[in-house]
Protein backbone atom coordinates (compact mmCIF):
# COMPACT_ATOMS: atom_id res chain seq x y z
CA UNK A 1 0.00 0.00 0.00
CA UNK A 2 2.78 2.44 0.96
CA UNK A 3 4.74 1.44 -2.10
CA UNK A 4 1.75 2.19 -4.36
CA UNK A 5 1.26 5.61 -2.75
CA UNK A 6 4.97 6.42 -3.07
CA UNK A 7 4.96 5.33 -6.73
CA UNK A 8 1.90 7.54 -7.42
CA UNK A 9 3.58 10.55 -5.81
CA UNK A 10 6.77 10.04 -7.79
CA UNK A 11 4.78 9.67 -10.99
CA UNK A 12 2.95 12.94 -10.30
CA UNK A 13 6.18 14.77 -9.51
CA UNK A 14 7.72 13.49 -12.72
CA UNK A 15 4.67 14.56 -14.74
CA UNK A 16 4.60 18.10 -13.31
CA UNK A 17 7.18 19.46 -15.79
CA UNK A 18 5.18 17.93 -18.66
CA UNK A 19 2.00 19.67 -17.51
CA UNK A 20 3.84 22.99 -17.33
CA UNK A 21 4.87 22.63 -20.99
CA UNK A 22 1.20 22.44 -22.11
CA UNK A 23 -0.66 25.45 -20.69
CA UNK A 24 -4.46 25.22 -20.60
CA UNK A 25 -6.27 26.15 -23.81
CA UNK A 26 -7.78 29.64 -23.94
CA UNK A 27 -11.46 29.73 -23.08
CA UNK A 28 -14.03 30.23 -25.77
CA UNK A 29 -15.20 33.75 -26.57
CA UNK A 30 -18.72 35.02 -27.07
CA UNK A 31 -19.28 36.90 -30.33
CA UNK A 32 -22.25 38.02 -32.43
CA UNK A 33 -23.07 37.61 -36.12
CA UNK A 34 -23.24 40.90 -38.04
CA UNK A 35 -25.08 39.23 -40.96
CA UNK A 36 -26.84 35.91 -41.63
CA UNK A 37 -24.10 33.24 -41.80
CA UNK A 38 -23.69 29.66 -42.96
CA UNK A 39 -21.86 27.26 -40.66
CA UNK A 40 -19.54 25.03 -42.69
CA UNK A 41 -17.95 21.68 -41.89
CA UNK A 42 -14.47 22.90 -42.92
CA UNK A 43 -12.99 26.43 -43.26
CA UNK A 44 -13.67 26.64 -47.01
CA UNK A 45 -16.39 28.46 -48.96
CA UNK A 46 -17.38 25.26 -50.77
CA UNK A 47 -17.38 23.01 -47.67
CA UNK A 48 -20.55 21.17 -46.62
CA UNK A 49 -23.19 23.39 -44.99
CA UNK A 50 -24.12 22.43 -41.44
CA UNK A 51 -26.59 25.16 -40.54
CA UNK A 52 -27.35 28.87 -40.40
CA UNK A 53 -26.67 31.67 -37.94
CA UNK A 54 -29.15 34.55 -37.79
CA UNK A 55 -28.01 38.16 -37.85
CA UNK A 56 -27.31 39.24 -34.24
CA UNK A 57 -27.18 35.66 -32.90
CA UNK A 58 -24.51 34.81 -30.35
CA UNK A 59 -21.81 32.27 -31.19
CA UNK A 60 -18.95 30.71 -29.24
CA UNK A 61 -15.59 31.25 -30.96
CA UNK A 62 -12.83 28.75 -30.22
CA UNK A 63 -10.10 29.76 -32.66
CA UNK A 64 -9.70 32.01 -35.72
CA UNK A 65 -7.21 31.54 -38.54
CA UNK A 66 -6.95 32.62 -42.19
CA UNK A 67 -10.27 34.48 -42.08
CA UNK A 68 -12.31 31.60 -40.61
CA UNK A 69 -13.38 30.97 -37.01
CA UNK A 70 -14.15 27.65 -35.37
CA UNK A 71 -17.51 28.20 -33.63
CA UNK A 72 -20.33 26.49 -31.79
CA UNK A 73 -23.94 27.64 -32.25
CA UNK A 74 -26.83 25.71 -30.75
CA UNK A 75 -26.25 22.13 -31.94
CA UNK A 76 -23.67 22.91 -34.65
CA UNK A 77 -19.89 23.11 -34.41
CA UNK A 78 -18.12 24.29 -37.53
CA UNK A 79 -16.63 27.30 -39.26
CA UNK A 80 -17.87 30.78 -40.20
CA UNK A 81 -16.18 33.77 -41.83
CA UNK A 82 -14.41 35.92 -39.25
CA UNK A 83 -15.28 39.22 -40.95
CA UNK A 84 -18.97 38.77 -40.04
CA UNK A 85 -18.36 38.40 -36.30
CA UNK A 86 -18.06 41.07 -33.63
CA UNK A 87 -17.53 40.97 -29.89
CA UNK A 88 -19.87 43.94 -29.43
CA UNK A 89 -23.35 42.91 -28.33
CA UNK A 90 -26.06 44.05 -30.75
CA UNK A 91 -27.98 47.15 -29.75
CA UNK A 92 -31.61 46.30 -29.18
CA UNK A 93 -33.72 49.09 -30.60
CA UNK A 94 -37.01 50.17 -29.11
CA UNK A 95 -39.95 48.16 -30.38
CA UNK A 96 -41.36 49.73 -33.55
CA UNK A 97 -44.88 51.04 -33.45
CA UNK A 98 -47.73 49.39 -35.34
CA UNK A 99 -48.02 46.04 -37.03
CA UNK A 100 -45.07 44.57 -38.86
CA UNK A 101 -42.60 41.72 -39.07
CA UNK A 102 -38.87 41.04 -38.97
CA UNK A 103 -37.55 40.08 -42.41
CA UNK A 104 -34.84 37.53 -43.22
CA UNK A 105 -32.15 40.22 -42.80
CA UNK A 106 -33.27 40.91 -39.23
CA UNK A 107 -34.86 44.27 -40.12
CA UNK A 108 -38.30 45.32 -38.89
CA UNK A 109 -40.69 46.10 -41.76
CA UNK A 110 -44.18 47.57 -41.32
CA UNK A 111 -47.07 45.45 -42.57
CA UNK A 112 -48.66 46.51 -45.86
CA UNK A 113 -51.08 49.42 -45.33
CA UNK A 114 -53.80 51.33 -47.15
CA UNK A 115 -53.70 55.07 -47.65
CA UNK A 116 -56.79 57.32 -47.73
CA UNK A 117 -55.78 58.89 -51.06
CA UNK A 118 -54.53 55.59 -52.59
CA UNK A 119 -51.05 57.11 -53.01
CA UNK A 120 -47.94 55.18 -51.98
CA UNK A 121 -46.65 56.10 -48.51
CA UNK A 122 -42.99 57.07 -48.03
CA UNK A 123 -40.73 54.03 -48.32
CA UNK A 124 -43.25 51.85 -50.19
CA UNK A 125 -41.69 49.39 -52.63
CA UNK A 126 -44.76 47.66 -54.09
CA UNK A 127 -48.54 47.81 -54.35
CA UNK A 128 -50.26 44.57 -53.41
CA UNK A 129 -53.22 43.11 -55.32
CA UNK A 130 -55.59 44.00 -52.46
CA UNK A 131 -54.66 47.71 -52.81
CA UNK A 132 -52.29 47.93 -49.84
CA UNK A 133 -48.71 49.21 -50.12
CA UNK A 134 -45.69 47.18 -48.94
CA UNK A 135 -42.35 48.52 -47.68
CA UNK A 136 -40.61 45.19 -48.18
CA UNK A 137 -36.86 45.34 -48.88
CA UNK A 138 -36.73 42.03 -50.74
CA UNK A 139 -38.88 40.56 -53.48
CA UNK A 140 -39.28 37.20 -51.78
CA UNK A 141 -42.54 37.07 -49.83
CA UNK A 142 -43.63 40.63 -50.64
CA UNK A 143 -47.43 40.94 -50.36
CA UNK A 144 -47.65 37.21 -49.63
CA UNK A 145 -50.75 37.62 -47.44
CA UNK A 146 -52.24 40.33 -49.66
CA UNK A 147 -52.74 38.48 -52.95
CA UNK A 148 -49.21 39.01 -54.27
CA UNK A 149 -47.62 42.01 -55.95
CA UNK A 150 -49.77 44.00 -58.39
CA UNK A 151 -46.91 46.34 -59.32
CA UNK A 152 -43.44 47.29 -58.17
CA UNK A 153 -42.91 50.95 -57.40
CA UNK A 154 -39.97 52.96 -58.78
Amino acid sequence: MRLTRLFSQLLLLGAAPLLAQHPPQPQDTLAYATAPLTIREQPFADAKRLGKVANGASVRIYECSAGWCSVHVKKHTGYVLEEYLTRDAPVIAAAPQGRGYTNSKGEWVPSPTRTPDNQPPAGASAQCRDGTYSSSRSRSGTCSHHGGVARWLP
